[in-house]
């Protein structure tokens, strides 16, 4: 950062006070902007030490709103912050704002009379001194990420003891569209600078195209999205607490087709396969008809397990089903014990009558008896094969225990689908509680191009049924296939791409070695009819951004080689496939953790040491007697650890955000607990995994390599190196001892030793 004049002492003060804040404390108040309080008082230099857990910032985040508007790809954001002083004194503080690339400042205000200098809008390169000033002052790298990014800044005066400042700021900004995609990122990473959750946290954003909007996707944040026509989209997140540990991406399509068909590439190393995500969304043009019409079964268990509550929720959830079914609509309402019933013995066409009659039957059900799969589904499946409709058939069966009338092997059951189901019906299957056969449950749906979901004894079974069921009512492409042309492409997940249902997207994730333009054959039903589109895309030879596609597609791979572990048992290949990737991309599950344990390289990420079931001793770790091995996923088929397994493997399968299981906020030094699992510390920058191990982050690619370059962080080469690779300075963001593989070499940064002067690559 450059000074000059009488300001050279202010901002000297400044900058060692901020040392000092993060000496004692370990951060400062940072949101997307970010404040540096100023003391006027001479500041004596403290060493650096390890935060108190209880200690709270000096300027917290108590409100933090964020409004994106974006017309035609351009966008505007308006961020209304309100930042609390802890202090007993009124203090001073430098406002800085990281801008994307291009951005301009459009305004900016605060809510309380007193002194203020008018702000500063730098570009990418003079932004580029102040980042590293403020890295190097601070001795610590977390500002690195916004090297190449813009700045602007101003002096904030007062900021009263004990009270709240009001900051508003907007900005504009151009975005790209590829392919028919854009993409708008929010900057939101600031876990570095802060251990407290911010407050009250609101981020809304209304799209307008001039072309129909298909897709919605957010790979980062758990969004609501209202469609207020197929132009205009609106998109939310609220919490009431949330801690910042990842930036706001948020990506739409547009297309004029009833399909659209967008993809999102990574491949950093030419080298390496690519991995590819593409989005598959119906157009809202045609989808504010009425409800078309289905075939559909529900098949319901009423054995004695399921008295009580159980049976309240499940006549709750039949009443819903039966009530959101179009006039015209077939179906069959089937309820088993010993024995299996259906409201009228057969498919049934939905009219103001029987959907009277189908409800009051309802209203009759009882829970007693044993538990007859076999014979309900059979019933099932056999009237929706008579059916002469064209509509689209599925089967909703619900089951909160184990065969114990009619077949009660549950191989037999499989081949008895399998041999009546002859017009591709599709079964959706949910178990209830633990006292299931879980394998069961997940083949069926898996064997019949559905899906199986799990409900716990303390959660709600209508509110699930009822999701569920508002899709299956409104079938828009059915009997989906893809075809590739021109691009070499493997490991595509899921296996099967399913139908499309009414508001929805389907995430295809897969590699692929051989890029170029590829086209894309579409095949399905939409709306009755066969339909056959292509699509032109590009998979690139180099594409450095998009590192969430990569992991995606690595916890999807995981989830279908647990689910081939568990139907045929493991193999030395299966068990190596899912230690690269657990490793590599930082995934953890129950039913991965001793195969990851079981790496022994010395200087790379050694996660035997790291990780152990909370409840076994470190140096006893025994994986037959551990409750999260693989072994007995092979074994068991029933209980709760069956249905543990089968609802970690379904959340793997149908991944559609990056999952970690080291939280954001851990501290190096400190352990973290997850899911049972005593896990290492790991973050993920420039595309990579990190884990924190023996005092330094390690780049989880090592493999027992040692370093080729030792460069000394904070000097001349260290800042020349980010400044020459800004994917660099992302990956070294994480701290200031880290050790990573980049262009083929092992390069350690240390604040102790190494080159100071230059360096290359």
């Amino acid at each position: 950062m450059q000074f000059t004049g009488g300001n050279m002492k202010r901002y000297y003060h400044m900058f060692v006070f901020v040392v000092l804040c993060l000496c004692l404390s370990g951060g400062v108040a940072f949101a997307d902007g970010m404040i540096f309080p100023i003391h006027e008082e001479r500041i004596i230099f403290v060493p650096p030490s390890r935060p108190a857990e209880n200690f709270t910032v000096p300027l917290s985040v108590n409100k933090h709103h964020v409004k994106i508007r974006i017309n035609n790809l351009a966008a505007t954001t308006e961020v209304d912050q309100i930042f609390f002083n802890h202090q007993h004194h009124t203090v001073e503080g430098l406002y800085i704002f990281p801008l994307p690339v291009n951005a301009s400042i459009s305004g900016f205000s605060m809510d309380v009379e007193g002194k203020m200098t008018s702000g500063e809008l730098m570009d990418a390169d003079k932004a580029r001194k102040i980042y590293e000033d403020i890295v190097r002052q601070m001795r610590d790298p977390g500002l690195l990420e916004y090297m190449g990014h813009g700045v602007f800044k101003t002096r904030i005066y007062p900021i009263e003891a004990r009270s709240e400042k009001n900051v508003k700021i907007a900005y504009q900004e151009a975005l790209k569209m590829e392919g028919g995609l854009v993409r708008y990122v929010y900057p939101l990473d600031i876990d570095k600078y802060t251990k407290e959750d911010m407050k009250n946290v609101a981020i809304e954003a209304l799209v307008k195209s001039d072309l129909p909007i298909s897709s919605v996707y957010s790979p980062t944040h758990k969004i609501s999205i209202h469609r207020k026509n197929e132009r205009e989209v609106v998109v939310g997140f609220e919490a009431e607490k949330h801690f910042p540990d990842k930036d706001f991406v948020l990506y739409y399509a547009v297309s004029s087709k009833d399909v659209s068909l967008t993809a999102i590439n990574h491949r950093p190393d030419p080298s390496e396969d690519g991995t590819f995500m593409l989005m598959l969304a119906p157009s809202l043009k045609g989808q504010q008809e009425k409800t078309p019409n289905i075939d559909v079964a529900l098949v319901m268990d009423t054995s004695g397990s399921m008295a009580g509550k159980k049976i309240t929720q499940a006549r709750n959830a039949l009443e819903y089903c039966i009530n959101s079914l179009s006039d015209g609509s077939n179906f069959i309402l089937v309820n088993f014990s010993t024995e299996a019933e259906a409201y009228k013995g057969a498919l049934t066409k939905m009219n103001a009558d029987t959907r009277e009659g189908a409800l009051n039957y309802i209203k009759n059900l009882d829970a007693a008896g044993g538990t007859n799969i076999s014979e309900s589904l059979e019933l099932a499946v056999g009237a929706l094969n008579k059916s002469e409709s064209k509509n689209s058939k599925f089967i909703v069966f619900v089951t909160d225990g184990k065969p114990t009338a009619g077949l009660t092997d549950a191989d037999e059951i499989l081949k008895l689908m399998s041999s009546k189901n002859s017009e591709r019906i599709r079964l959706f299957s949910f178990g209830i509680g633990d006292d299931l056969n879980a394998t069961l449950i997940d083949s069926l749906a898996e064997e019949n191009s559905g899906a199986s979901d799990y409900v716990s004894e303390d959660e709600d079974l209508e509110i699930k049924i009822s999701a569920l069921f508002s899709k299956l009512t409104h079938p828009v492409l059915t009997d989906v296939s893809l075809q590739f042309h021109n691009v070499e492409v493997n490991q595509i997940y899921p296996r099967k791409v399913g139908d499309v249902f009414k508001g929805s997207n389907i995430l295809i994730l897969g590699r692929y070695s051989k890029p170029g333009a590829a086209r894309i054959t579409l095949s399905g039903r939409l709306r009755d009819e066969v339909v056959k589109l292509d699509f032109e895309t590009d998979f690139p030879a180099r594409e450095g951004e998009n590192a969430f596609v990569a992991k995606i597609w690595a916890t999807r791979k995981i989830g279908f080689l647990l689910e081939q572990i568990r139907k045929n048992g493991s193999d030395d290949e299966l068990k190596n496939e899912i230690i690269t990737l657990a490793k590599r991309y930082g995934i953890l599950t129950p039913y991965t953790s001793y195969l990851v344990l079981e790496d022994n390289d010395r200087l790379g990420p050694n996660l035997r040491q790291s990780m152990i079931p909370d409840d076994m001793p470190s140096a006893s770790f025994d994986e037959e007697k551990s409750r999260f091995s693989v072994k007995r996923l092979e074994s068991l088929s029933d209980g709760a650890d069956a249905v543990g397994a089968s609802r970690e493997m379904n959340t793997l399968k149908a991944a559609a955000a990056p999952q970690s299981f080291s939280p954001a906020r851990a501290q190096p030094g400190s352990s973290v607990v997850t899911r049972g699992i005593q896990a290492p510390i790991s973050k993920e920058a420039g595309g990579k995994t990190f884990y924190f191990i023996d005092e330094k982050w390690i780049d989880s690619s090592i493999k027992g390599q040692k370093p080729q370059i030792t460069v000394k962080a904070w000097s001349s080469a260290y800042f020349a190196l980010c400044n020459k690779y800004p994917e660099l300075a992302k990956m070294l963001s994480v701290g200031d001892k880290v050790m990573l593989i980049f262009k083929n070499k092992v390069i350690e940064i240390s604040p102790d030793r190494g080159e100071e002067k230059s360096i290359d690559l």
